[in-house]
């Protein structure tokens, strides 16, 4: 009688094992990318208390001060709720691991970001320009870092929330592709 060999293993998967049922989900990347889109919100909010404007005489406005310079308390109570909006998005998105919502909050970060630039070359056409497009502005104004730290957040978010989308779970599998 022949010594027992035991039989090699196998090469594929098992034909009980689907697909979905082997693809592991990788938590970690999901992870990072949402505390990297935190870290991303945090920066643009505190670039609020940051000088945005320098005036002569070592005068510096912050970001919450420009609100009151150019008169746009109104919107101001919108552009808090839509950072709100955002970090709910990212919150939901470290809470269940659902991509519709990491990619909402790359679209809507990619979205603020647009605005926030559009309004930051508003804020550099309006400085040192005999027909400021903002009025209210002081004269001799200057742009200094912190529309550029906001923008600079506001990227990360994106990016982040982009990175936690790969890695997140679907209804319904993006990728796979079905042949009928």
């Amino acid at each position: 009688m022949p010594p027992y060999t035991p039989p090699s293993p196998h090469r594929v998967p098992l034909p009980t094992r689907t697909p979905a049922r082997t693809k592991r989900i990788p938590h970690v990347r999901n992870r990072i990318g949402v505390l990297m889109a935190f870290a991303g919100l945090a920066v643009s909010l505190l670039s609020l208390f940051l000088p945005w404007l320098s005036a002569g005489g070592g005068e510096r406005i912050s970001g919450l001060g420009i609100t009151e310079i150019i008169d746009v308390r109104s919107v101001a109570p919108v552009l808090f709720l839509g950072l709100l909006v955002l970090a709910l998005l990212v919150t939901v998105t470290a809470f269940t691991r659902l991509g519709a919502f990491a990619v909402a909050a790359a679209v809507m970060a990619a979205g603020v970001l647009a605005g926030h630039l559009a309004f930051v070359w508003t804020l550099i056409l309006s400085t040192g320009s005999t027909t400021p497009a903002l009025s209210g502005l002081p004269a001799n104004a200057s742009v200094t870092f912190g529309p550029y730290v906001a923008a600079s957040g506001f990227v990360v978010v994106s990016a982040a929330s982009a990175w936690a989308a790969r890695s997140a779970r679907y209804a319904r599998d993006p990728l796979s592709r079905r042949d009928g």
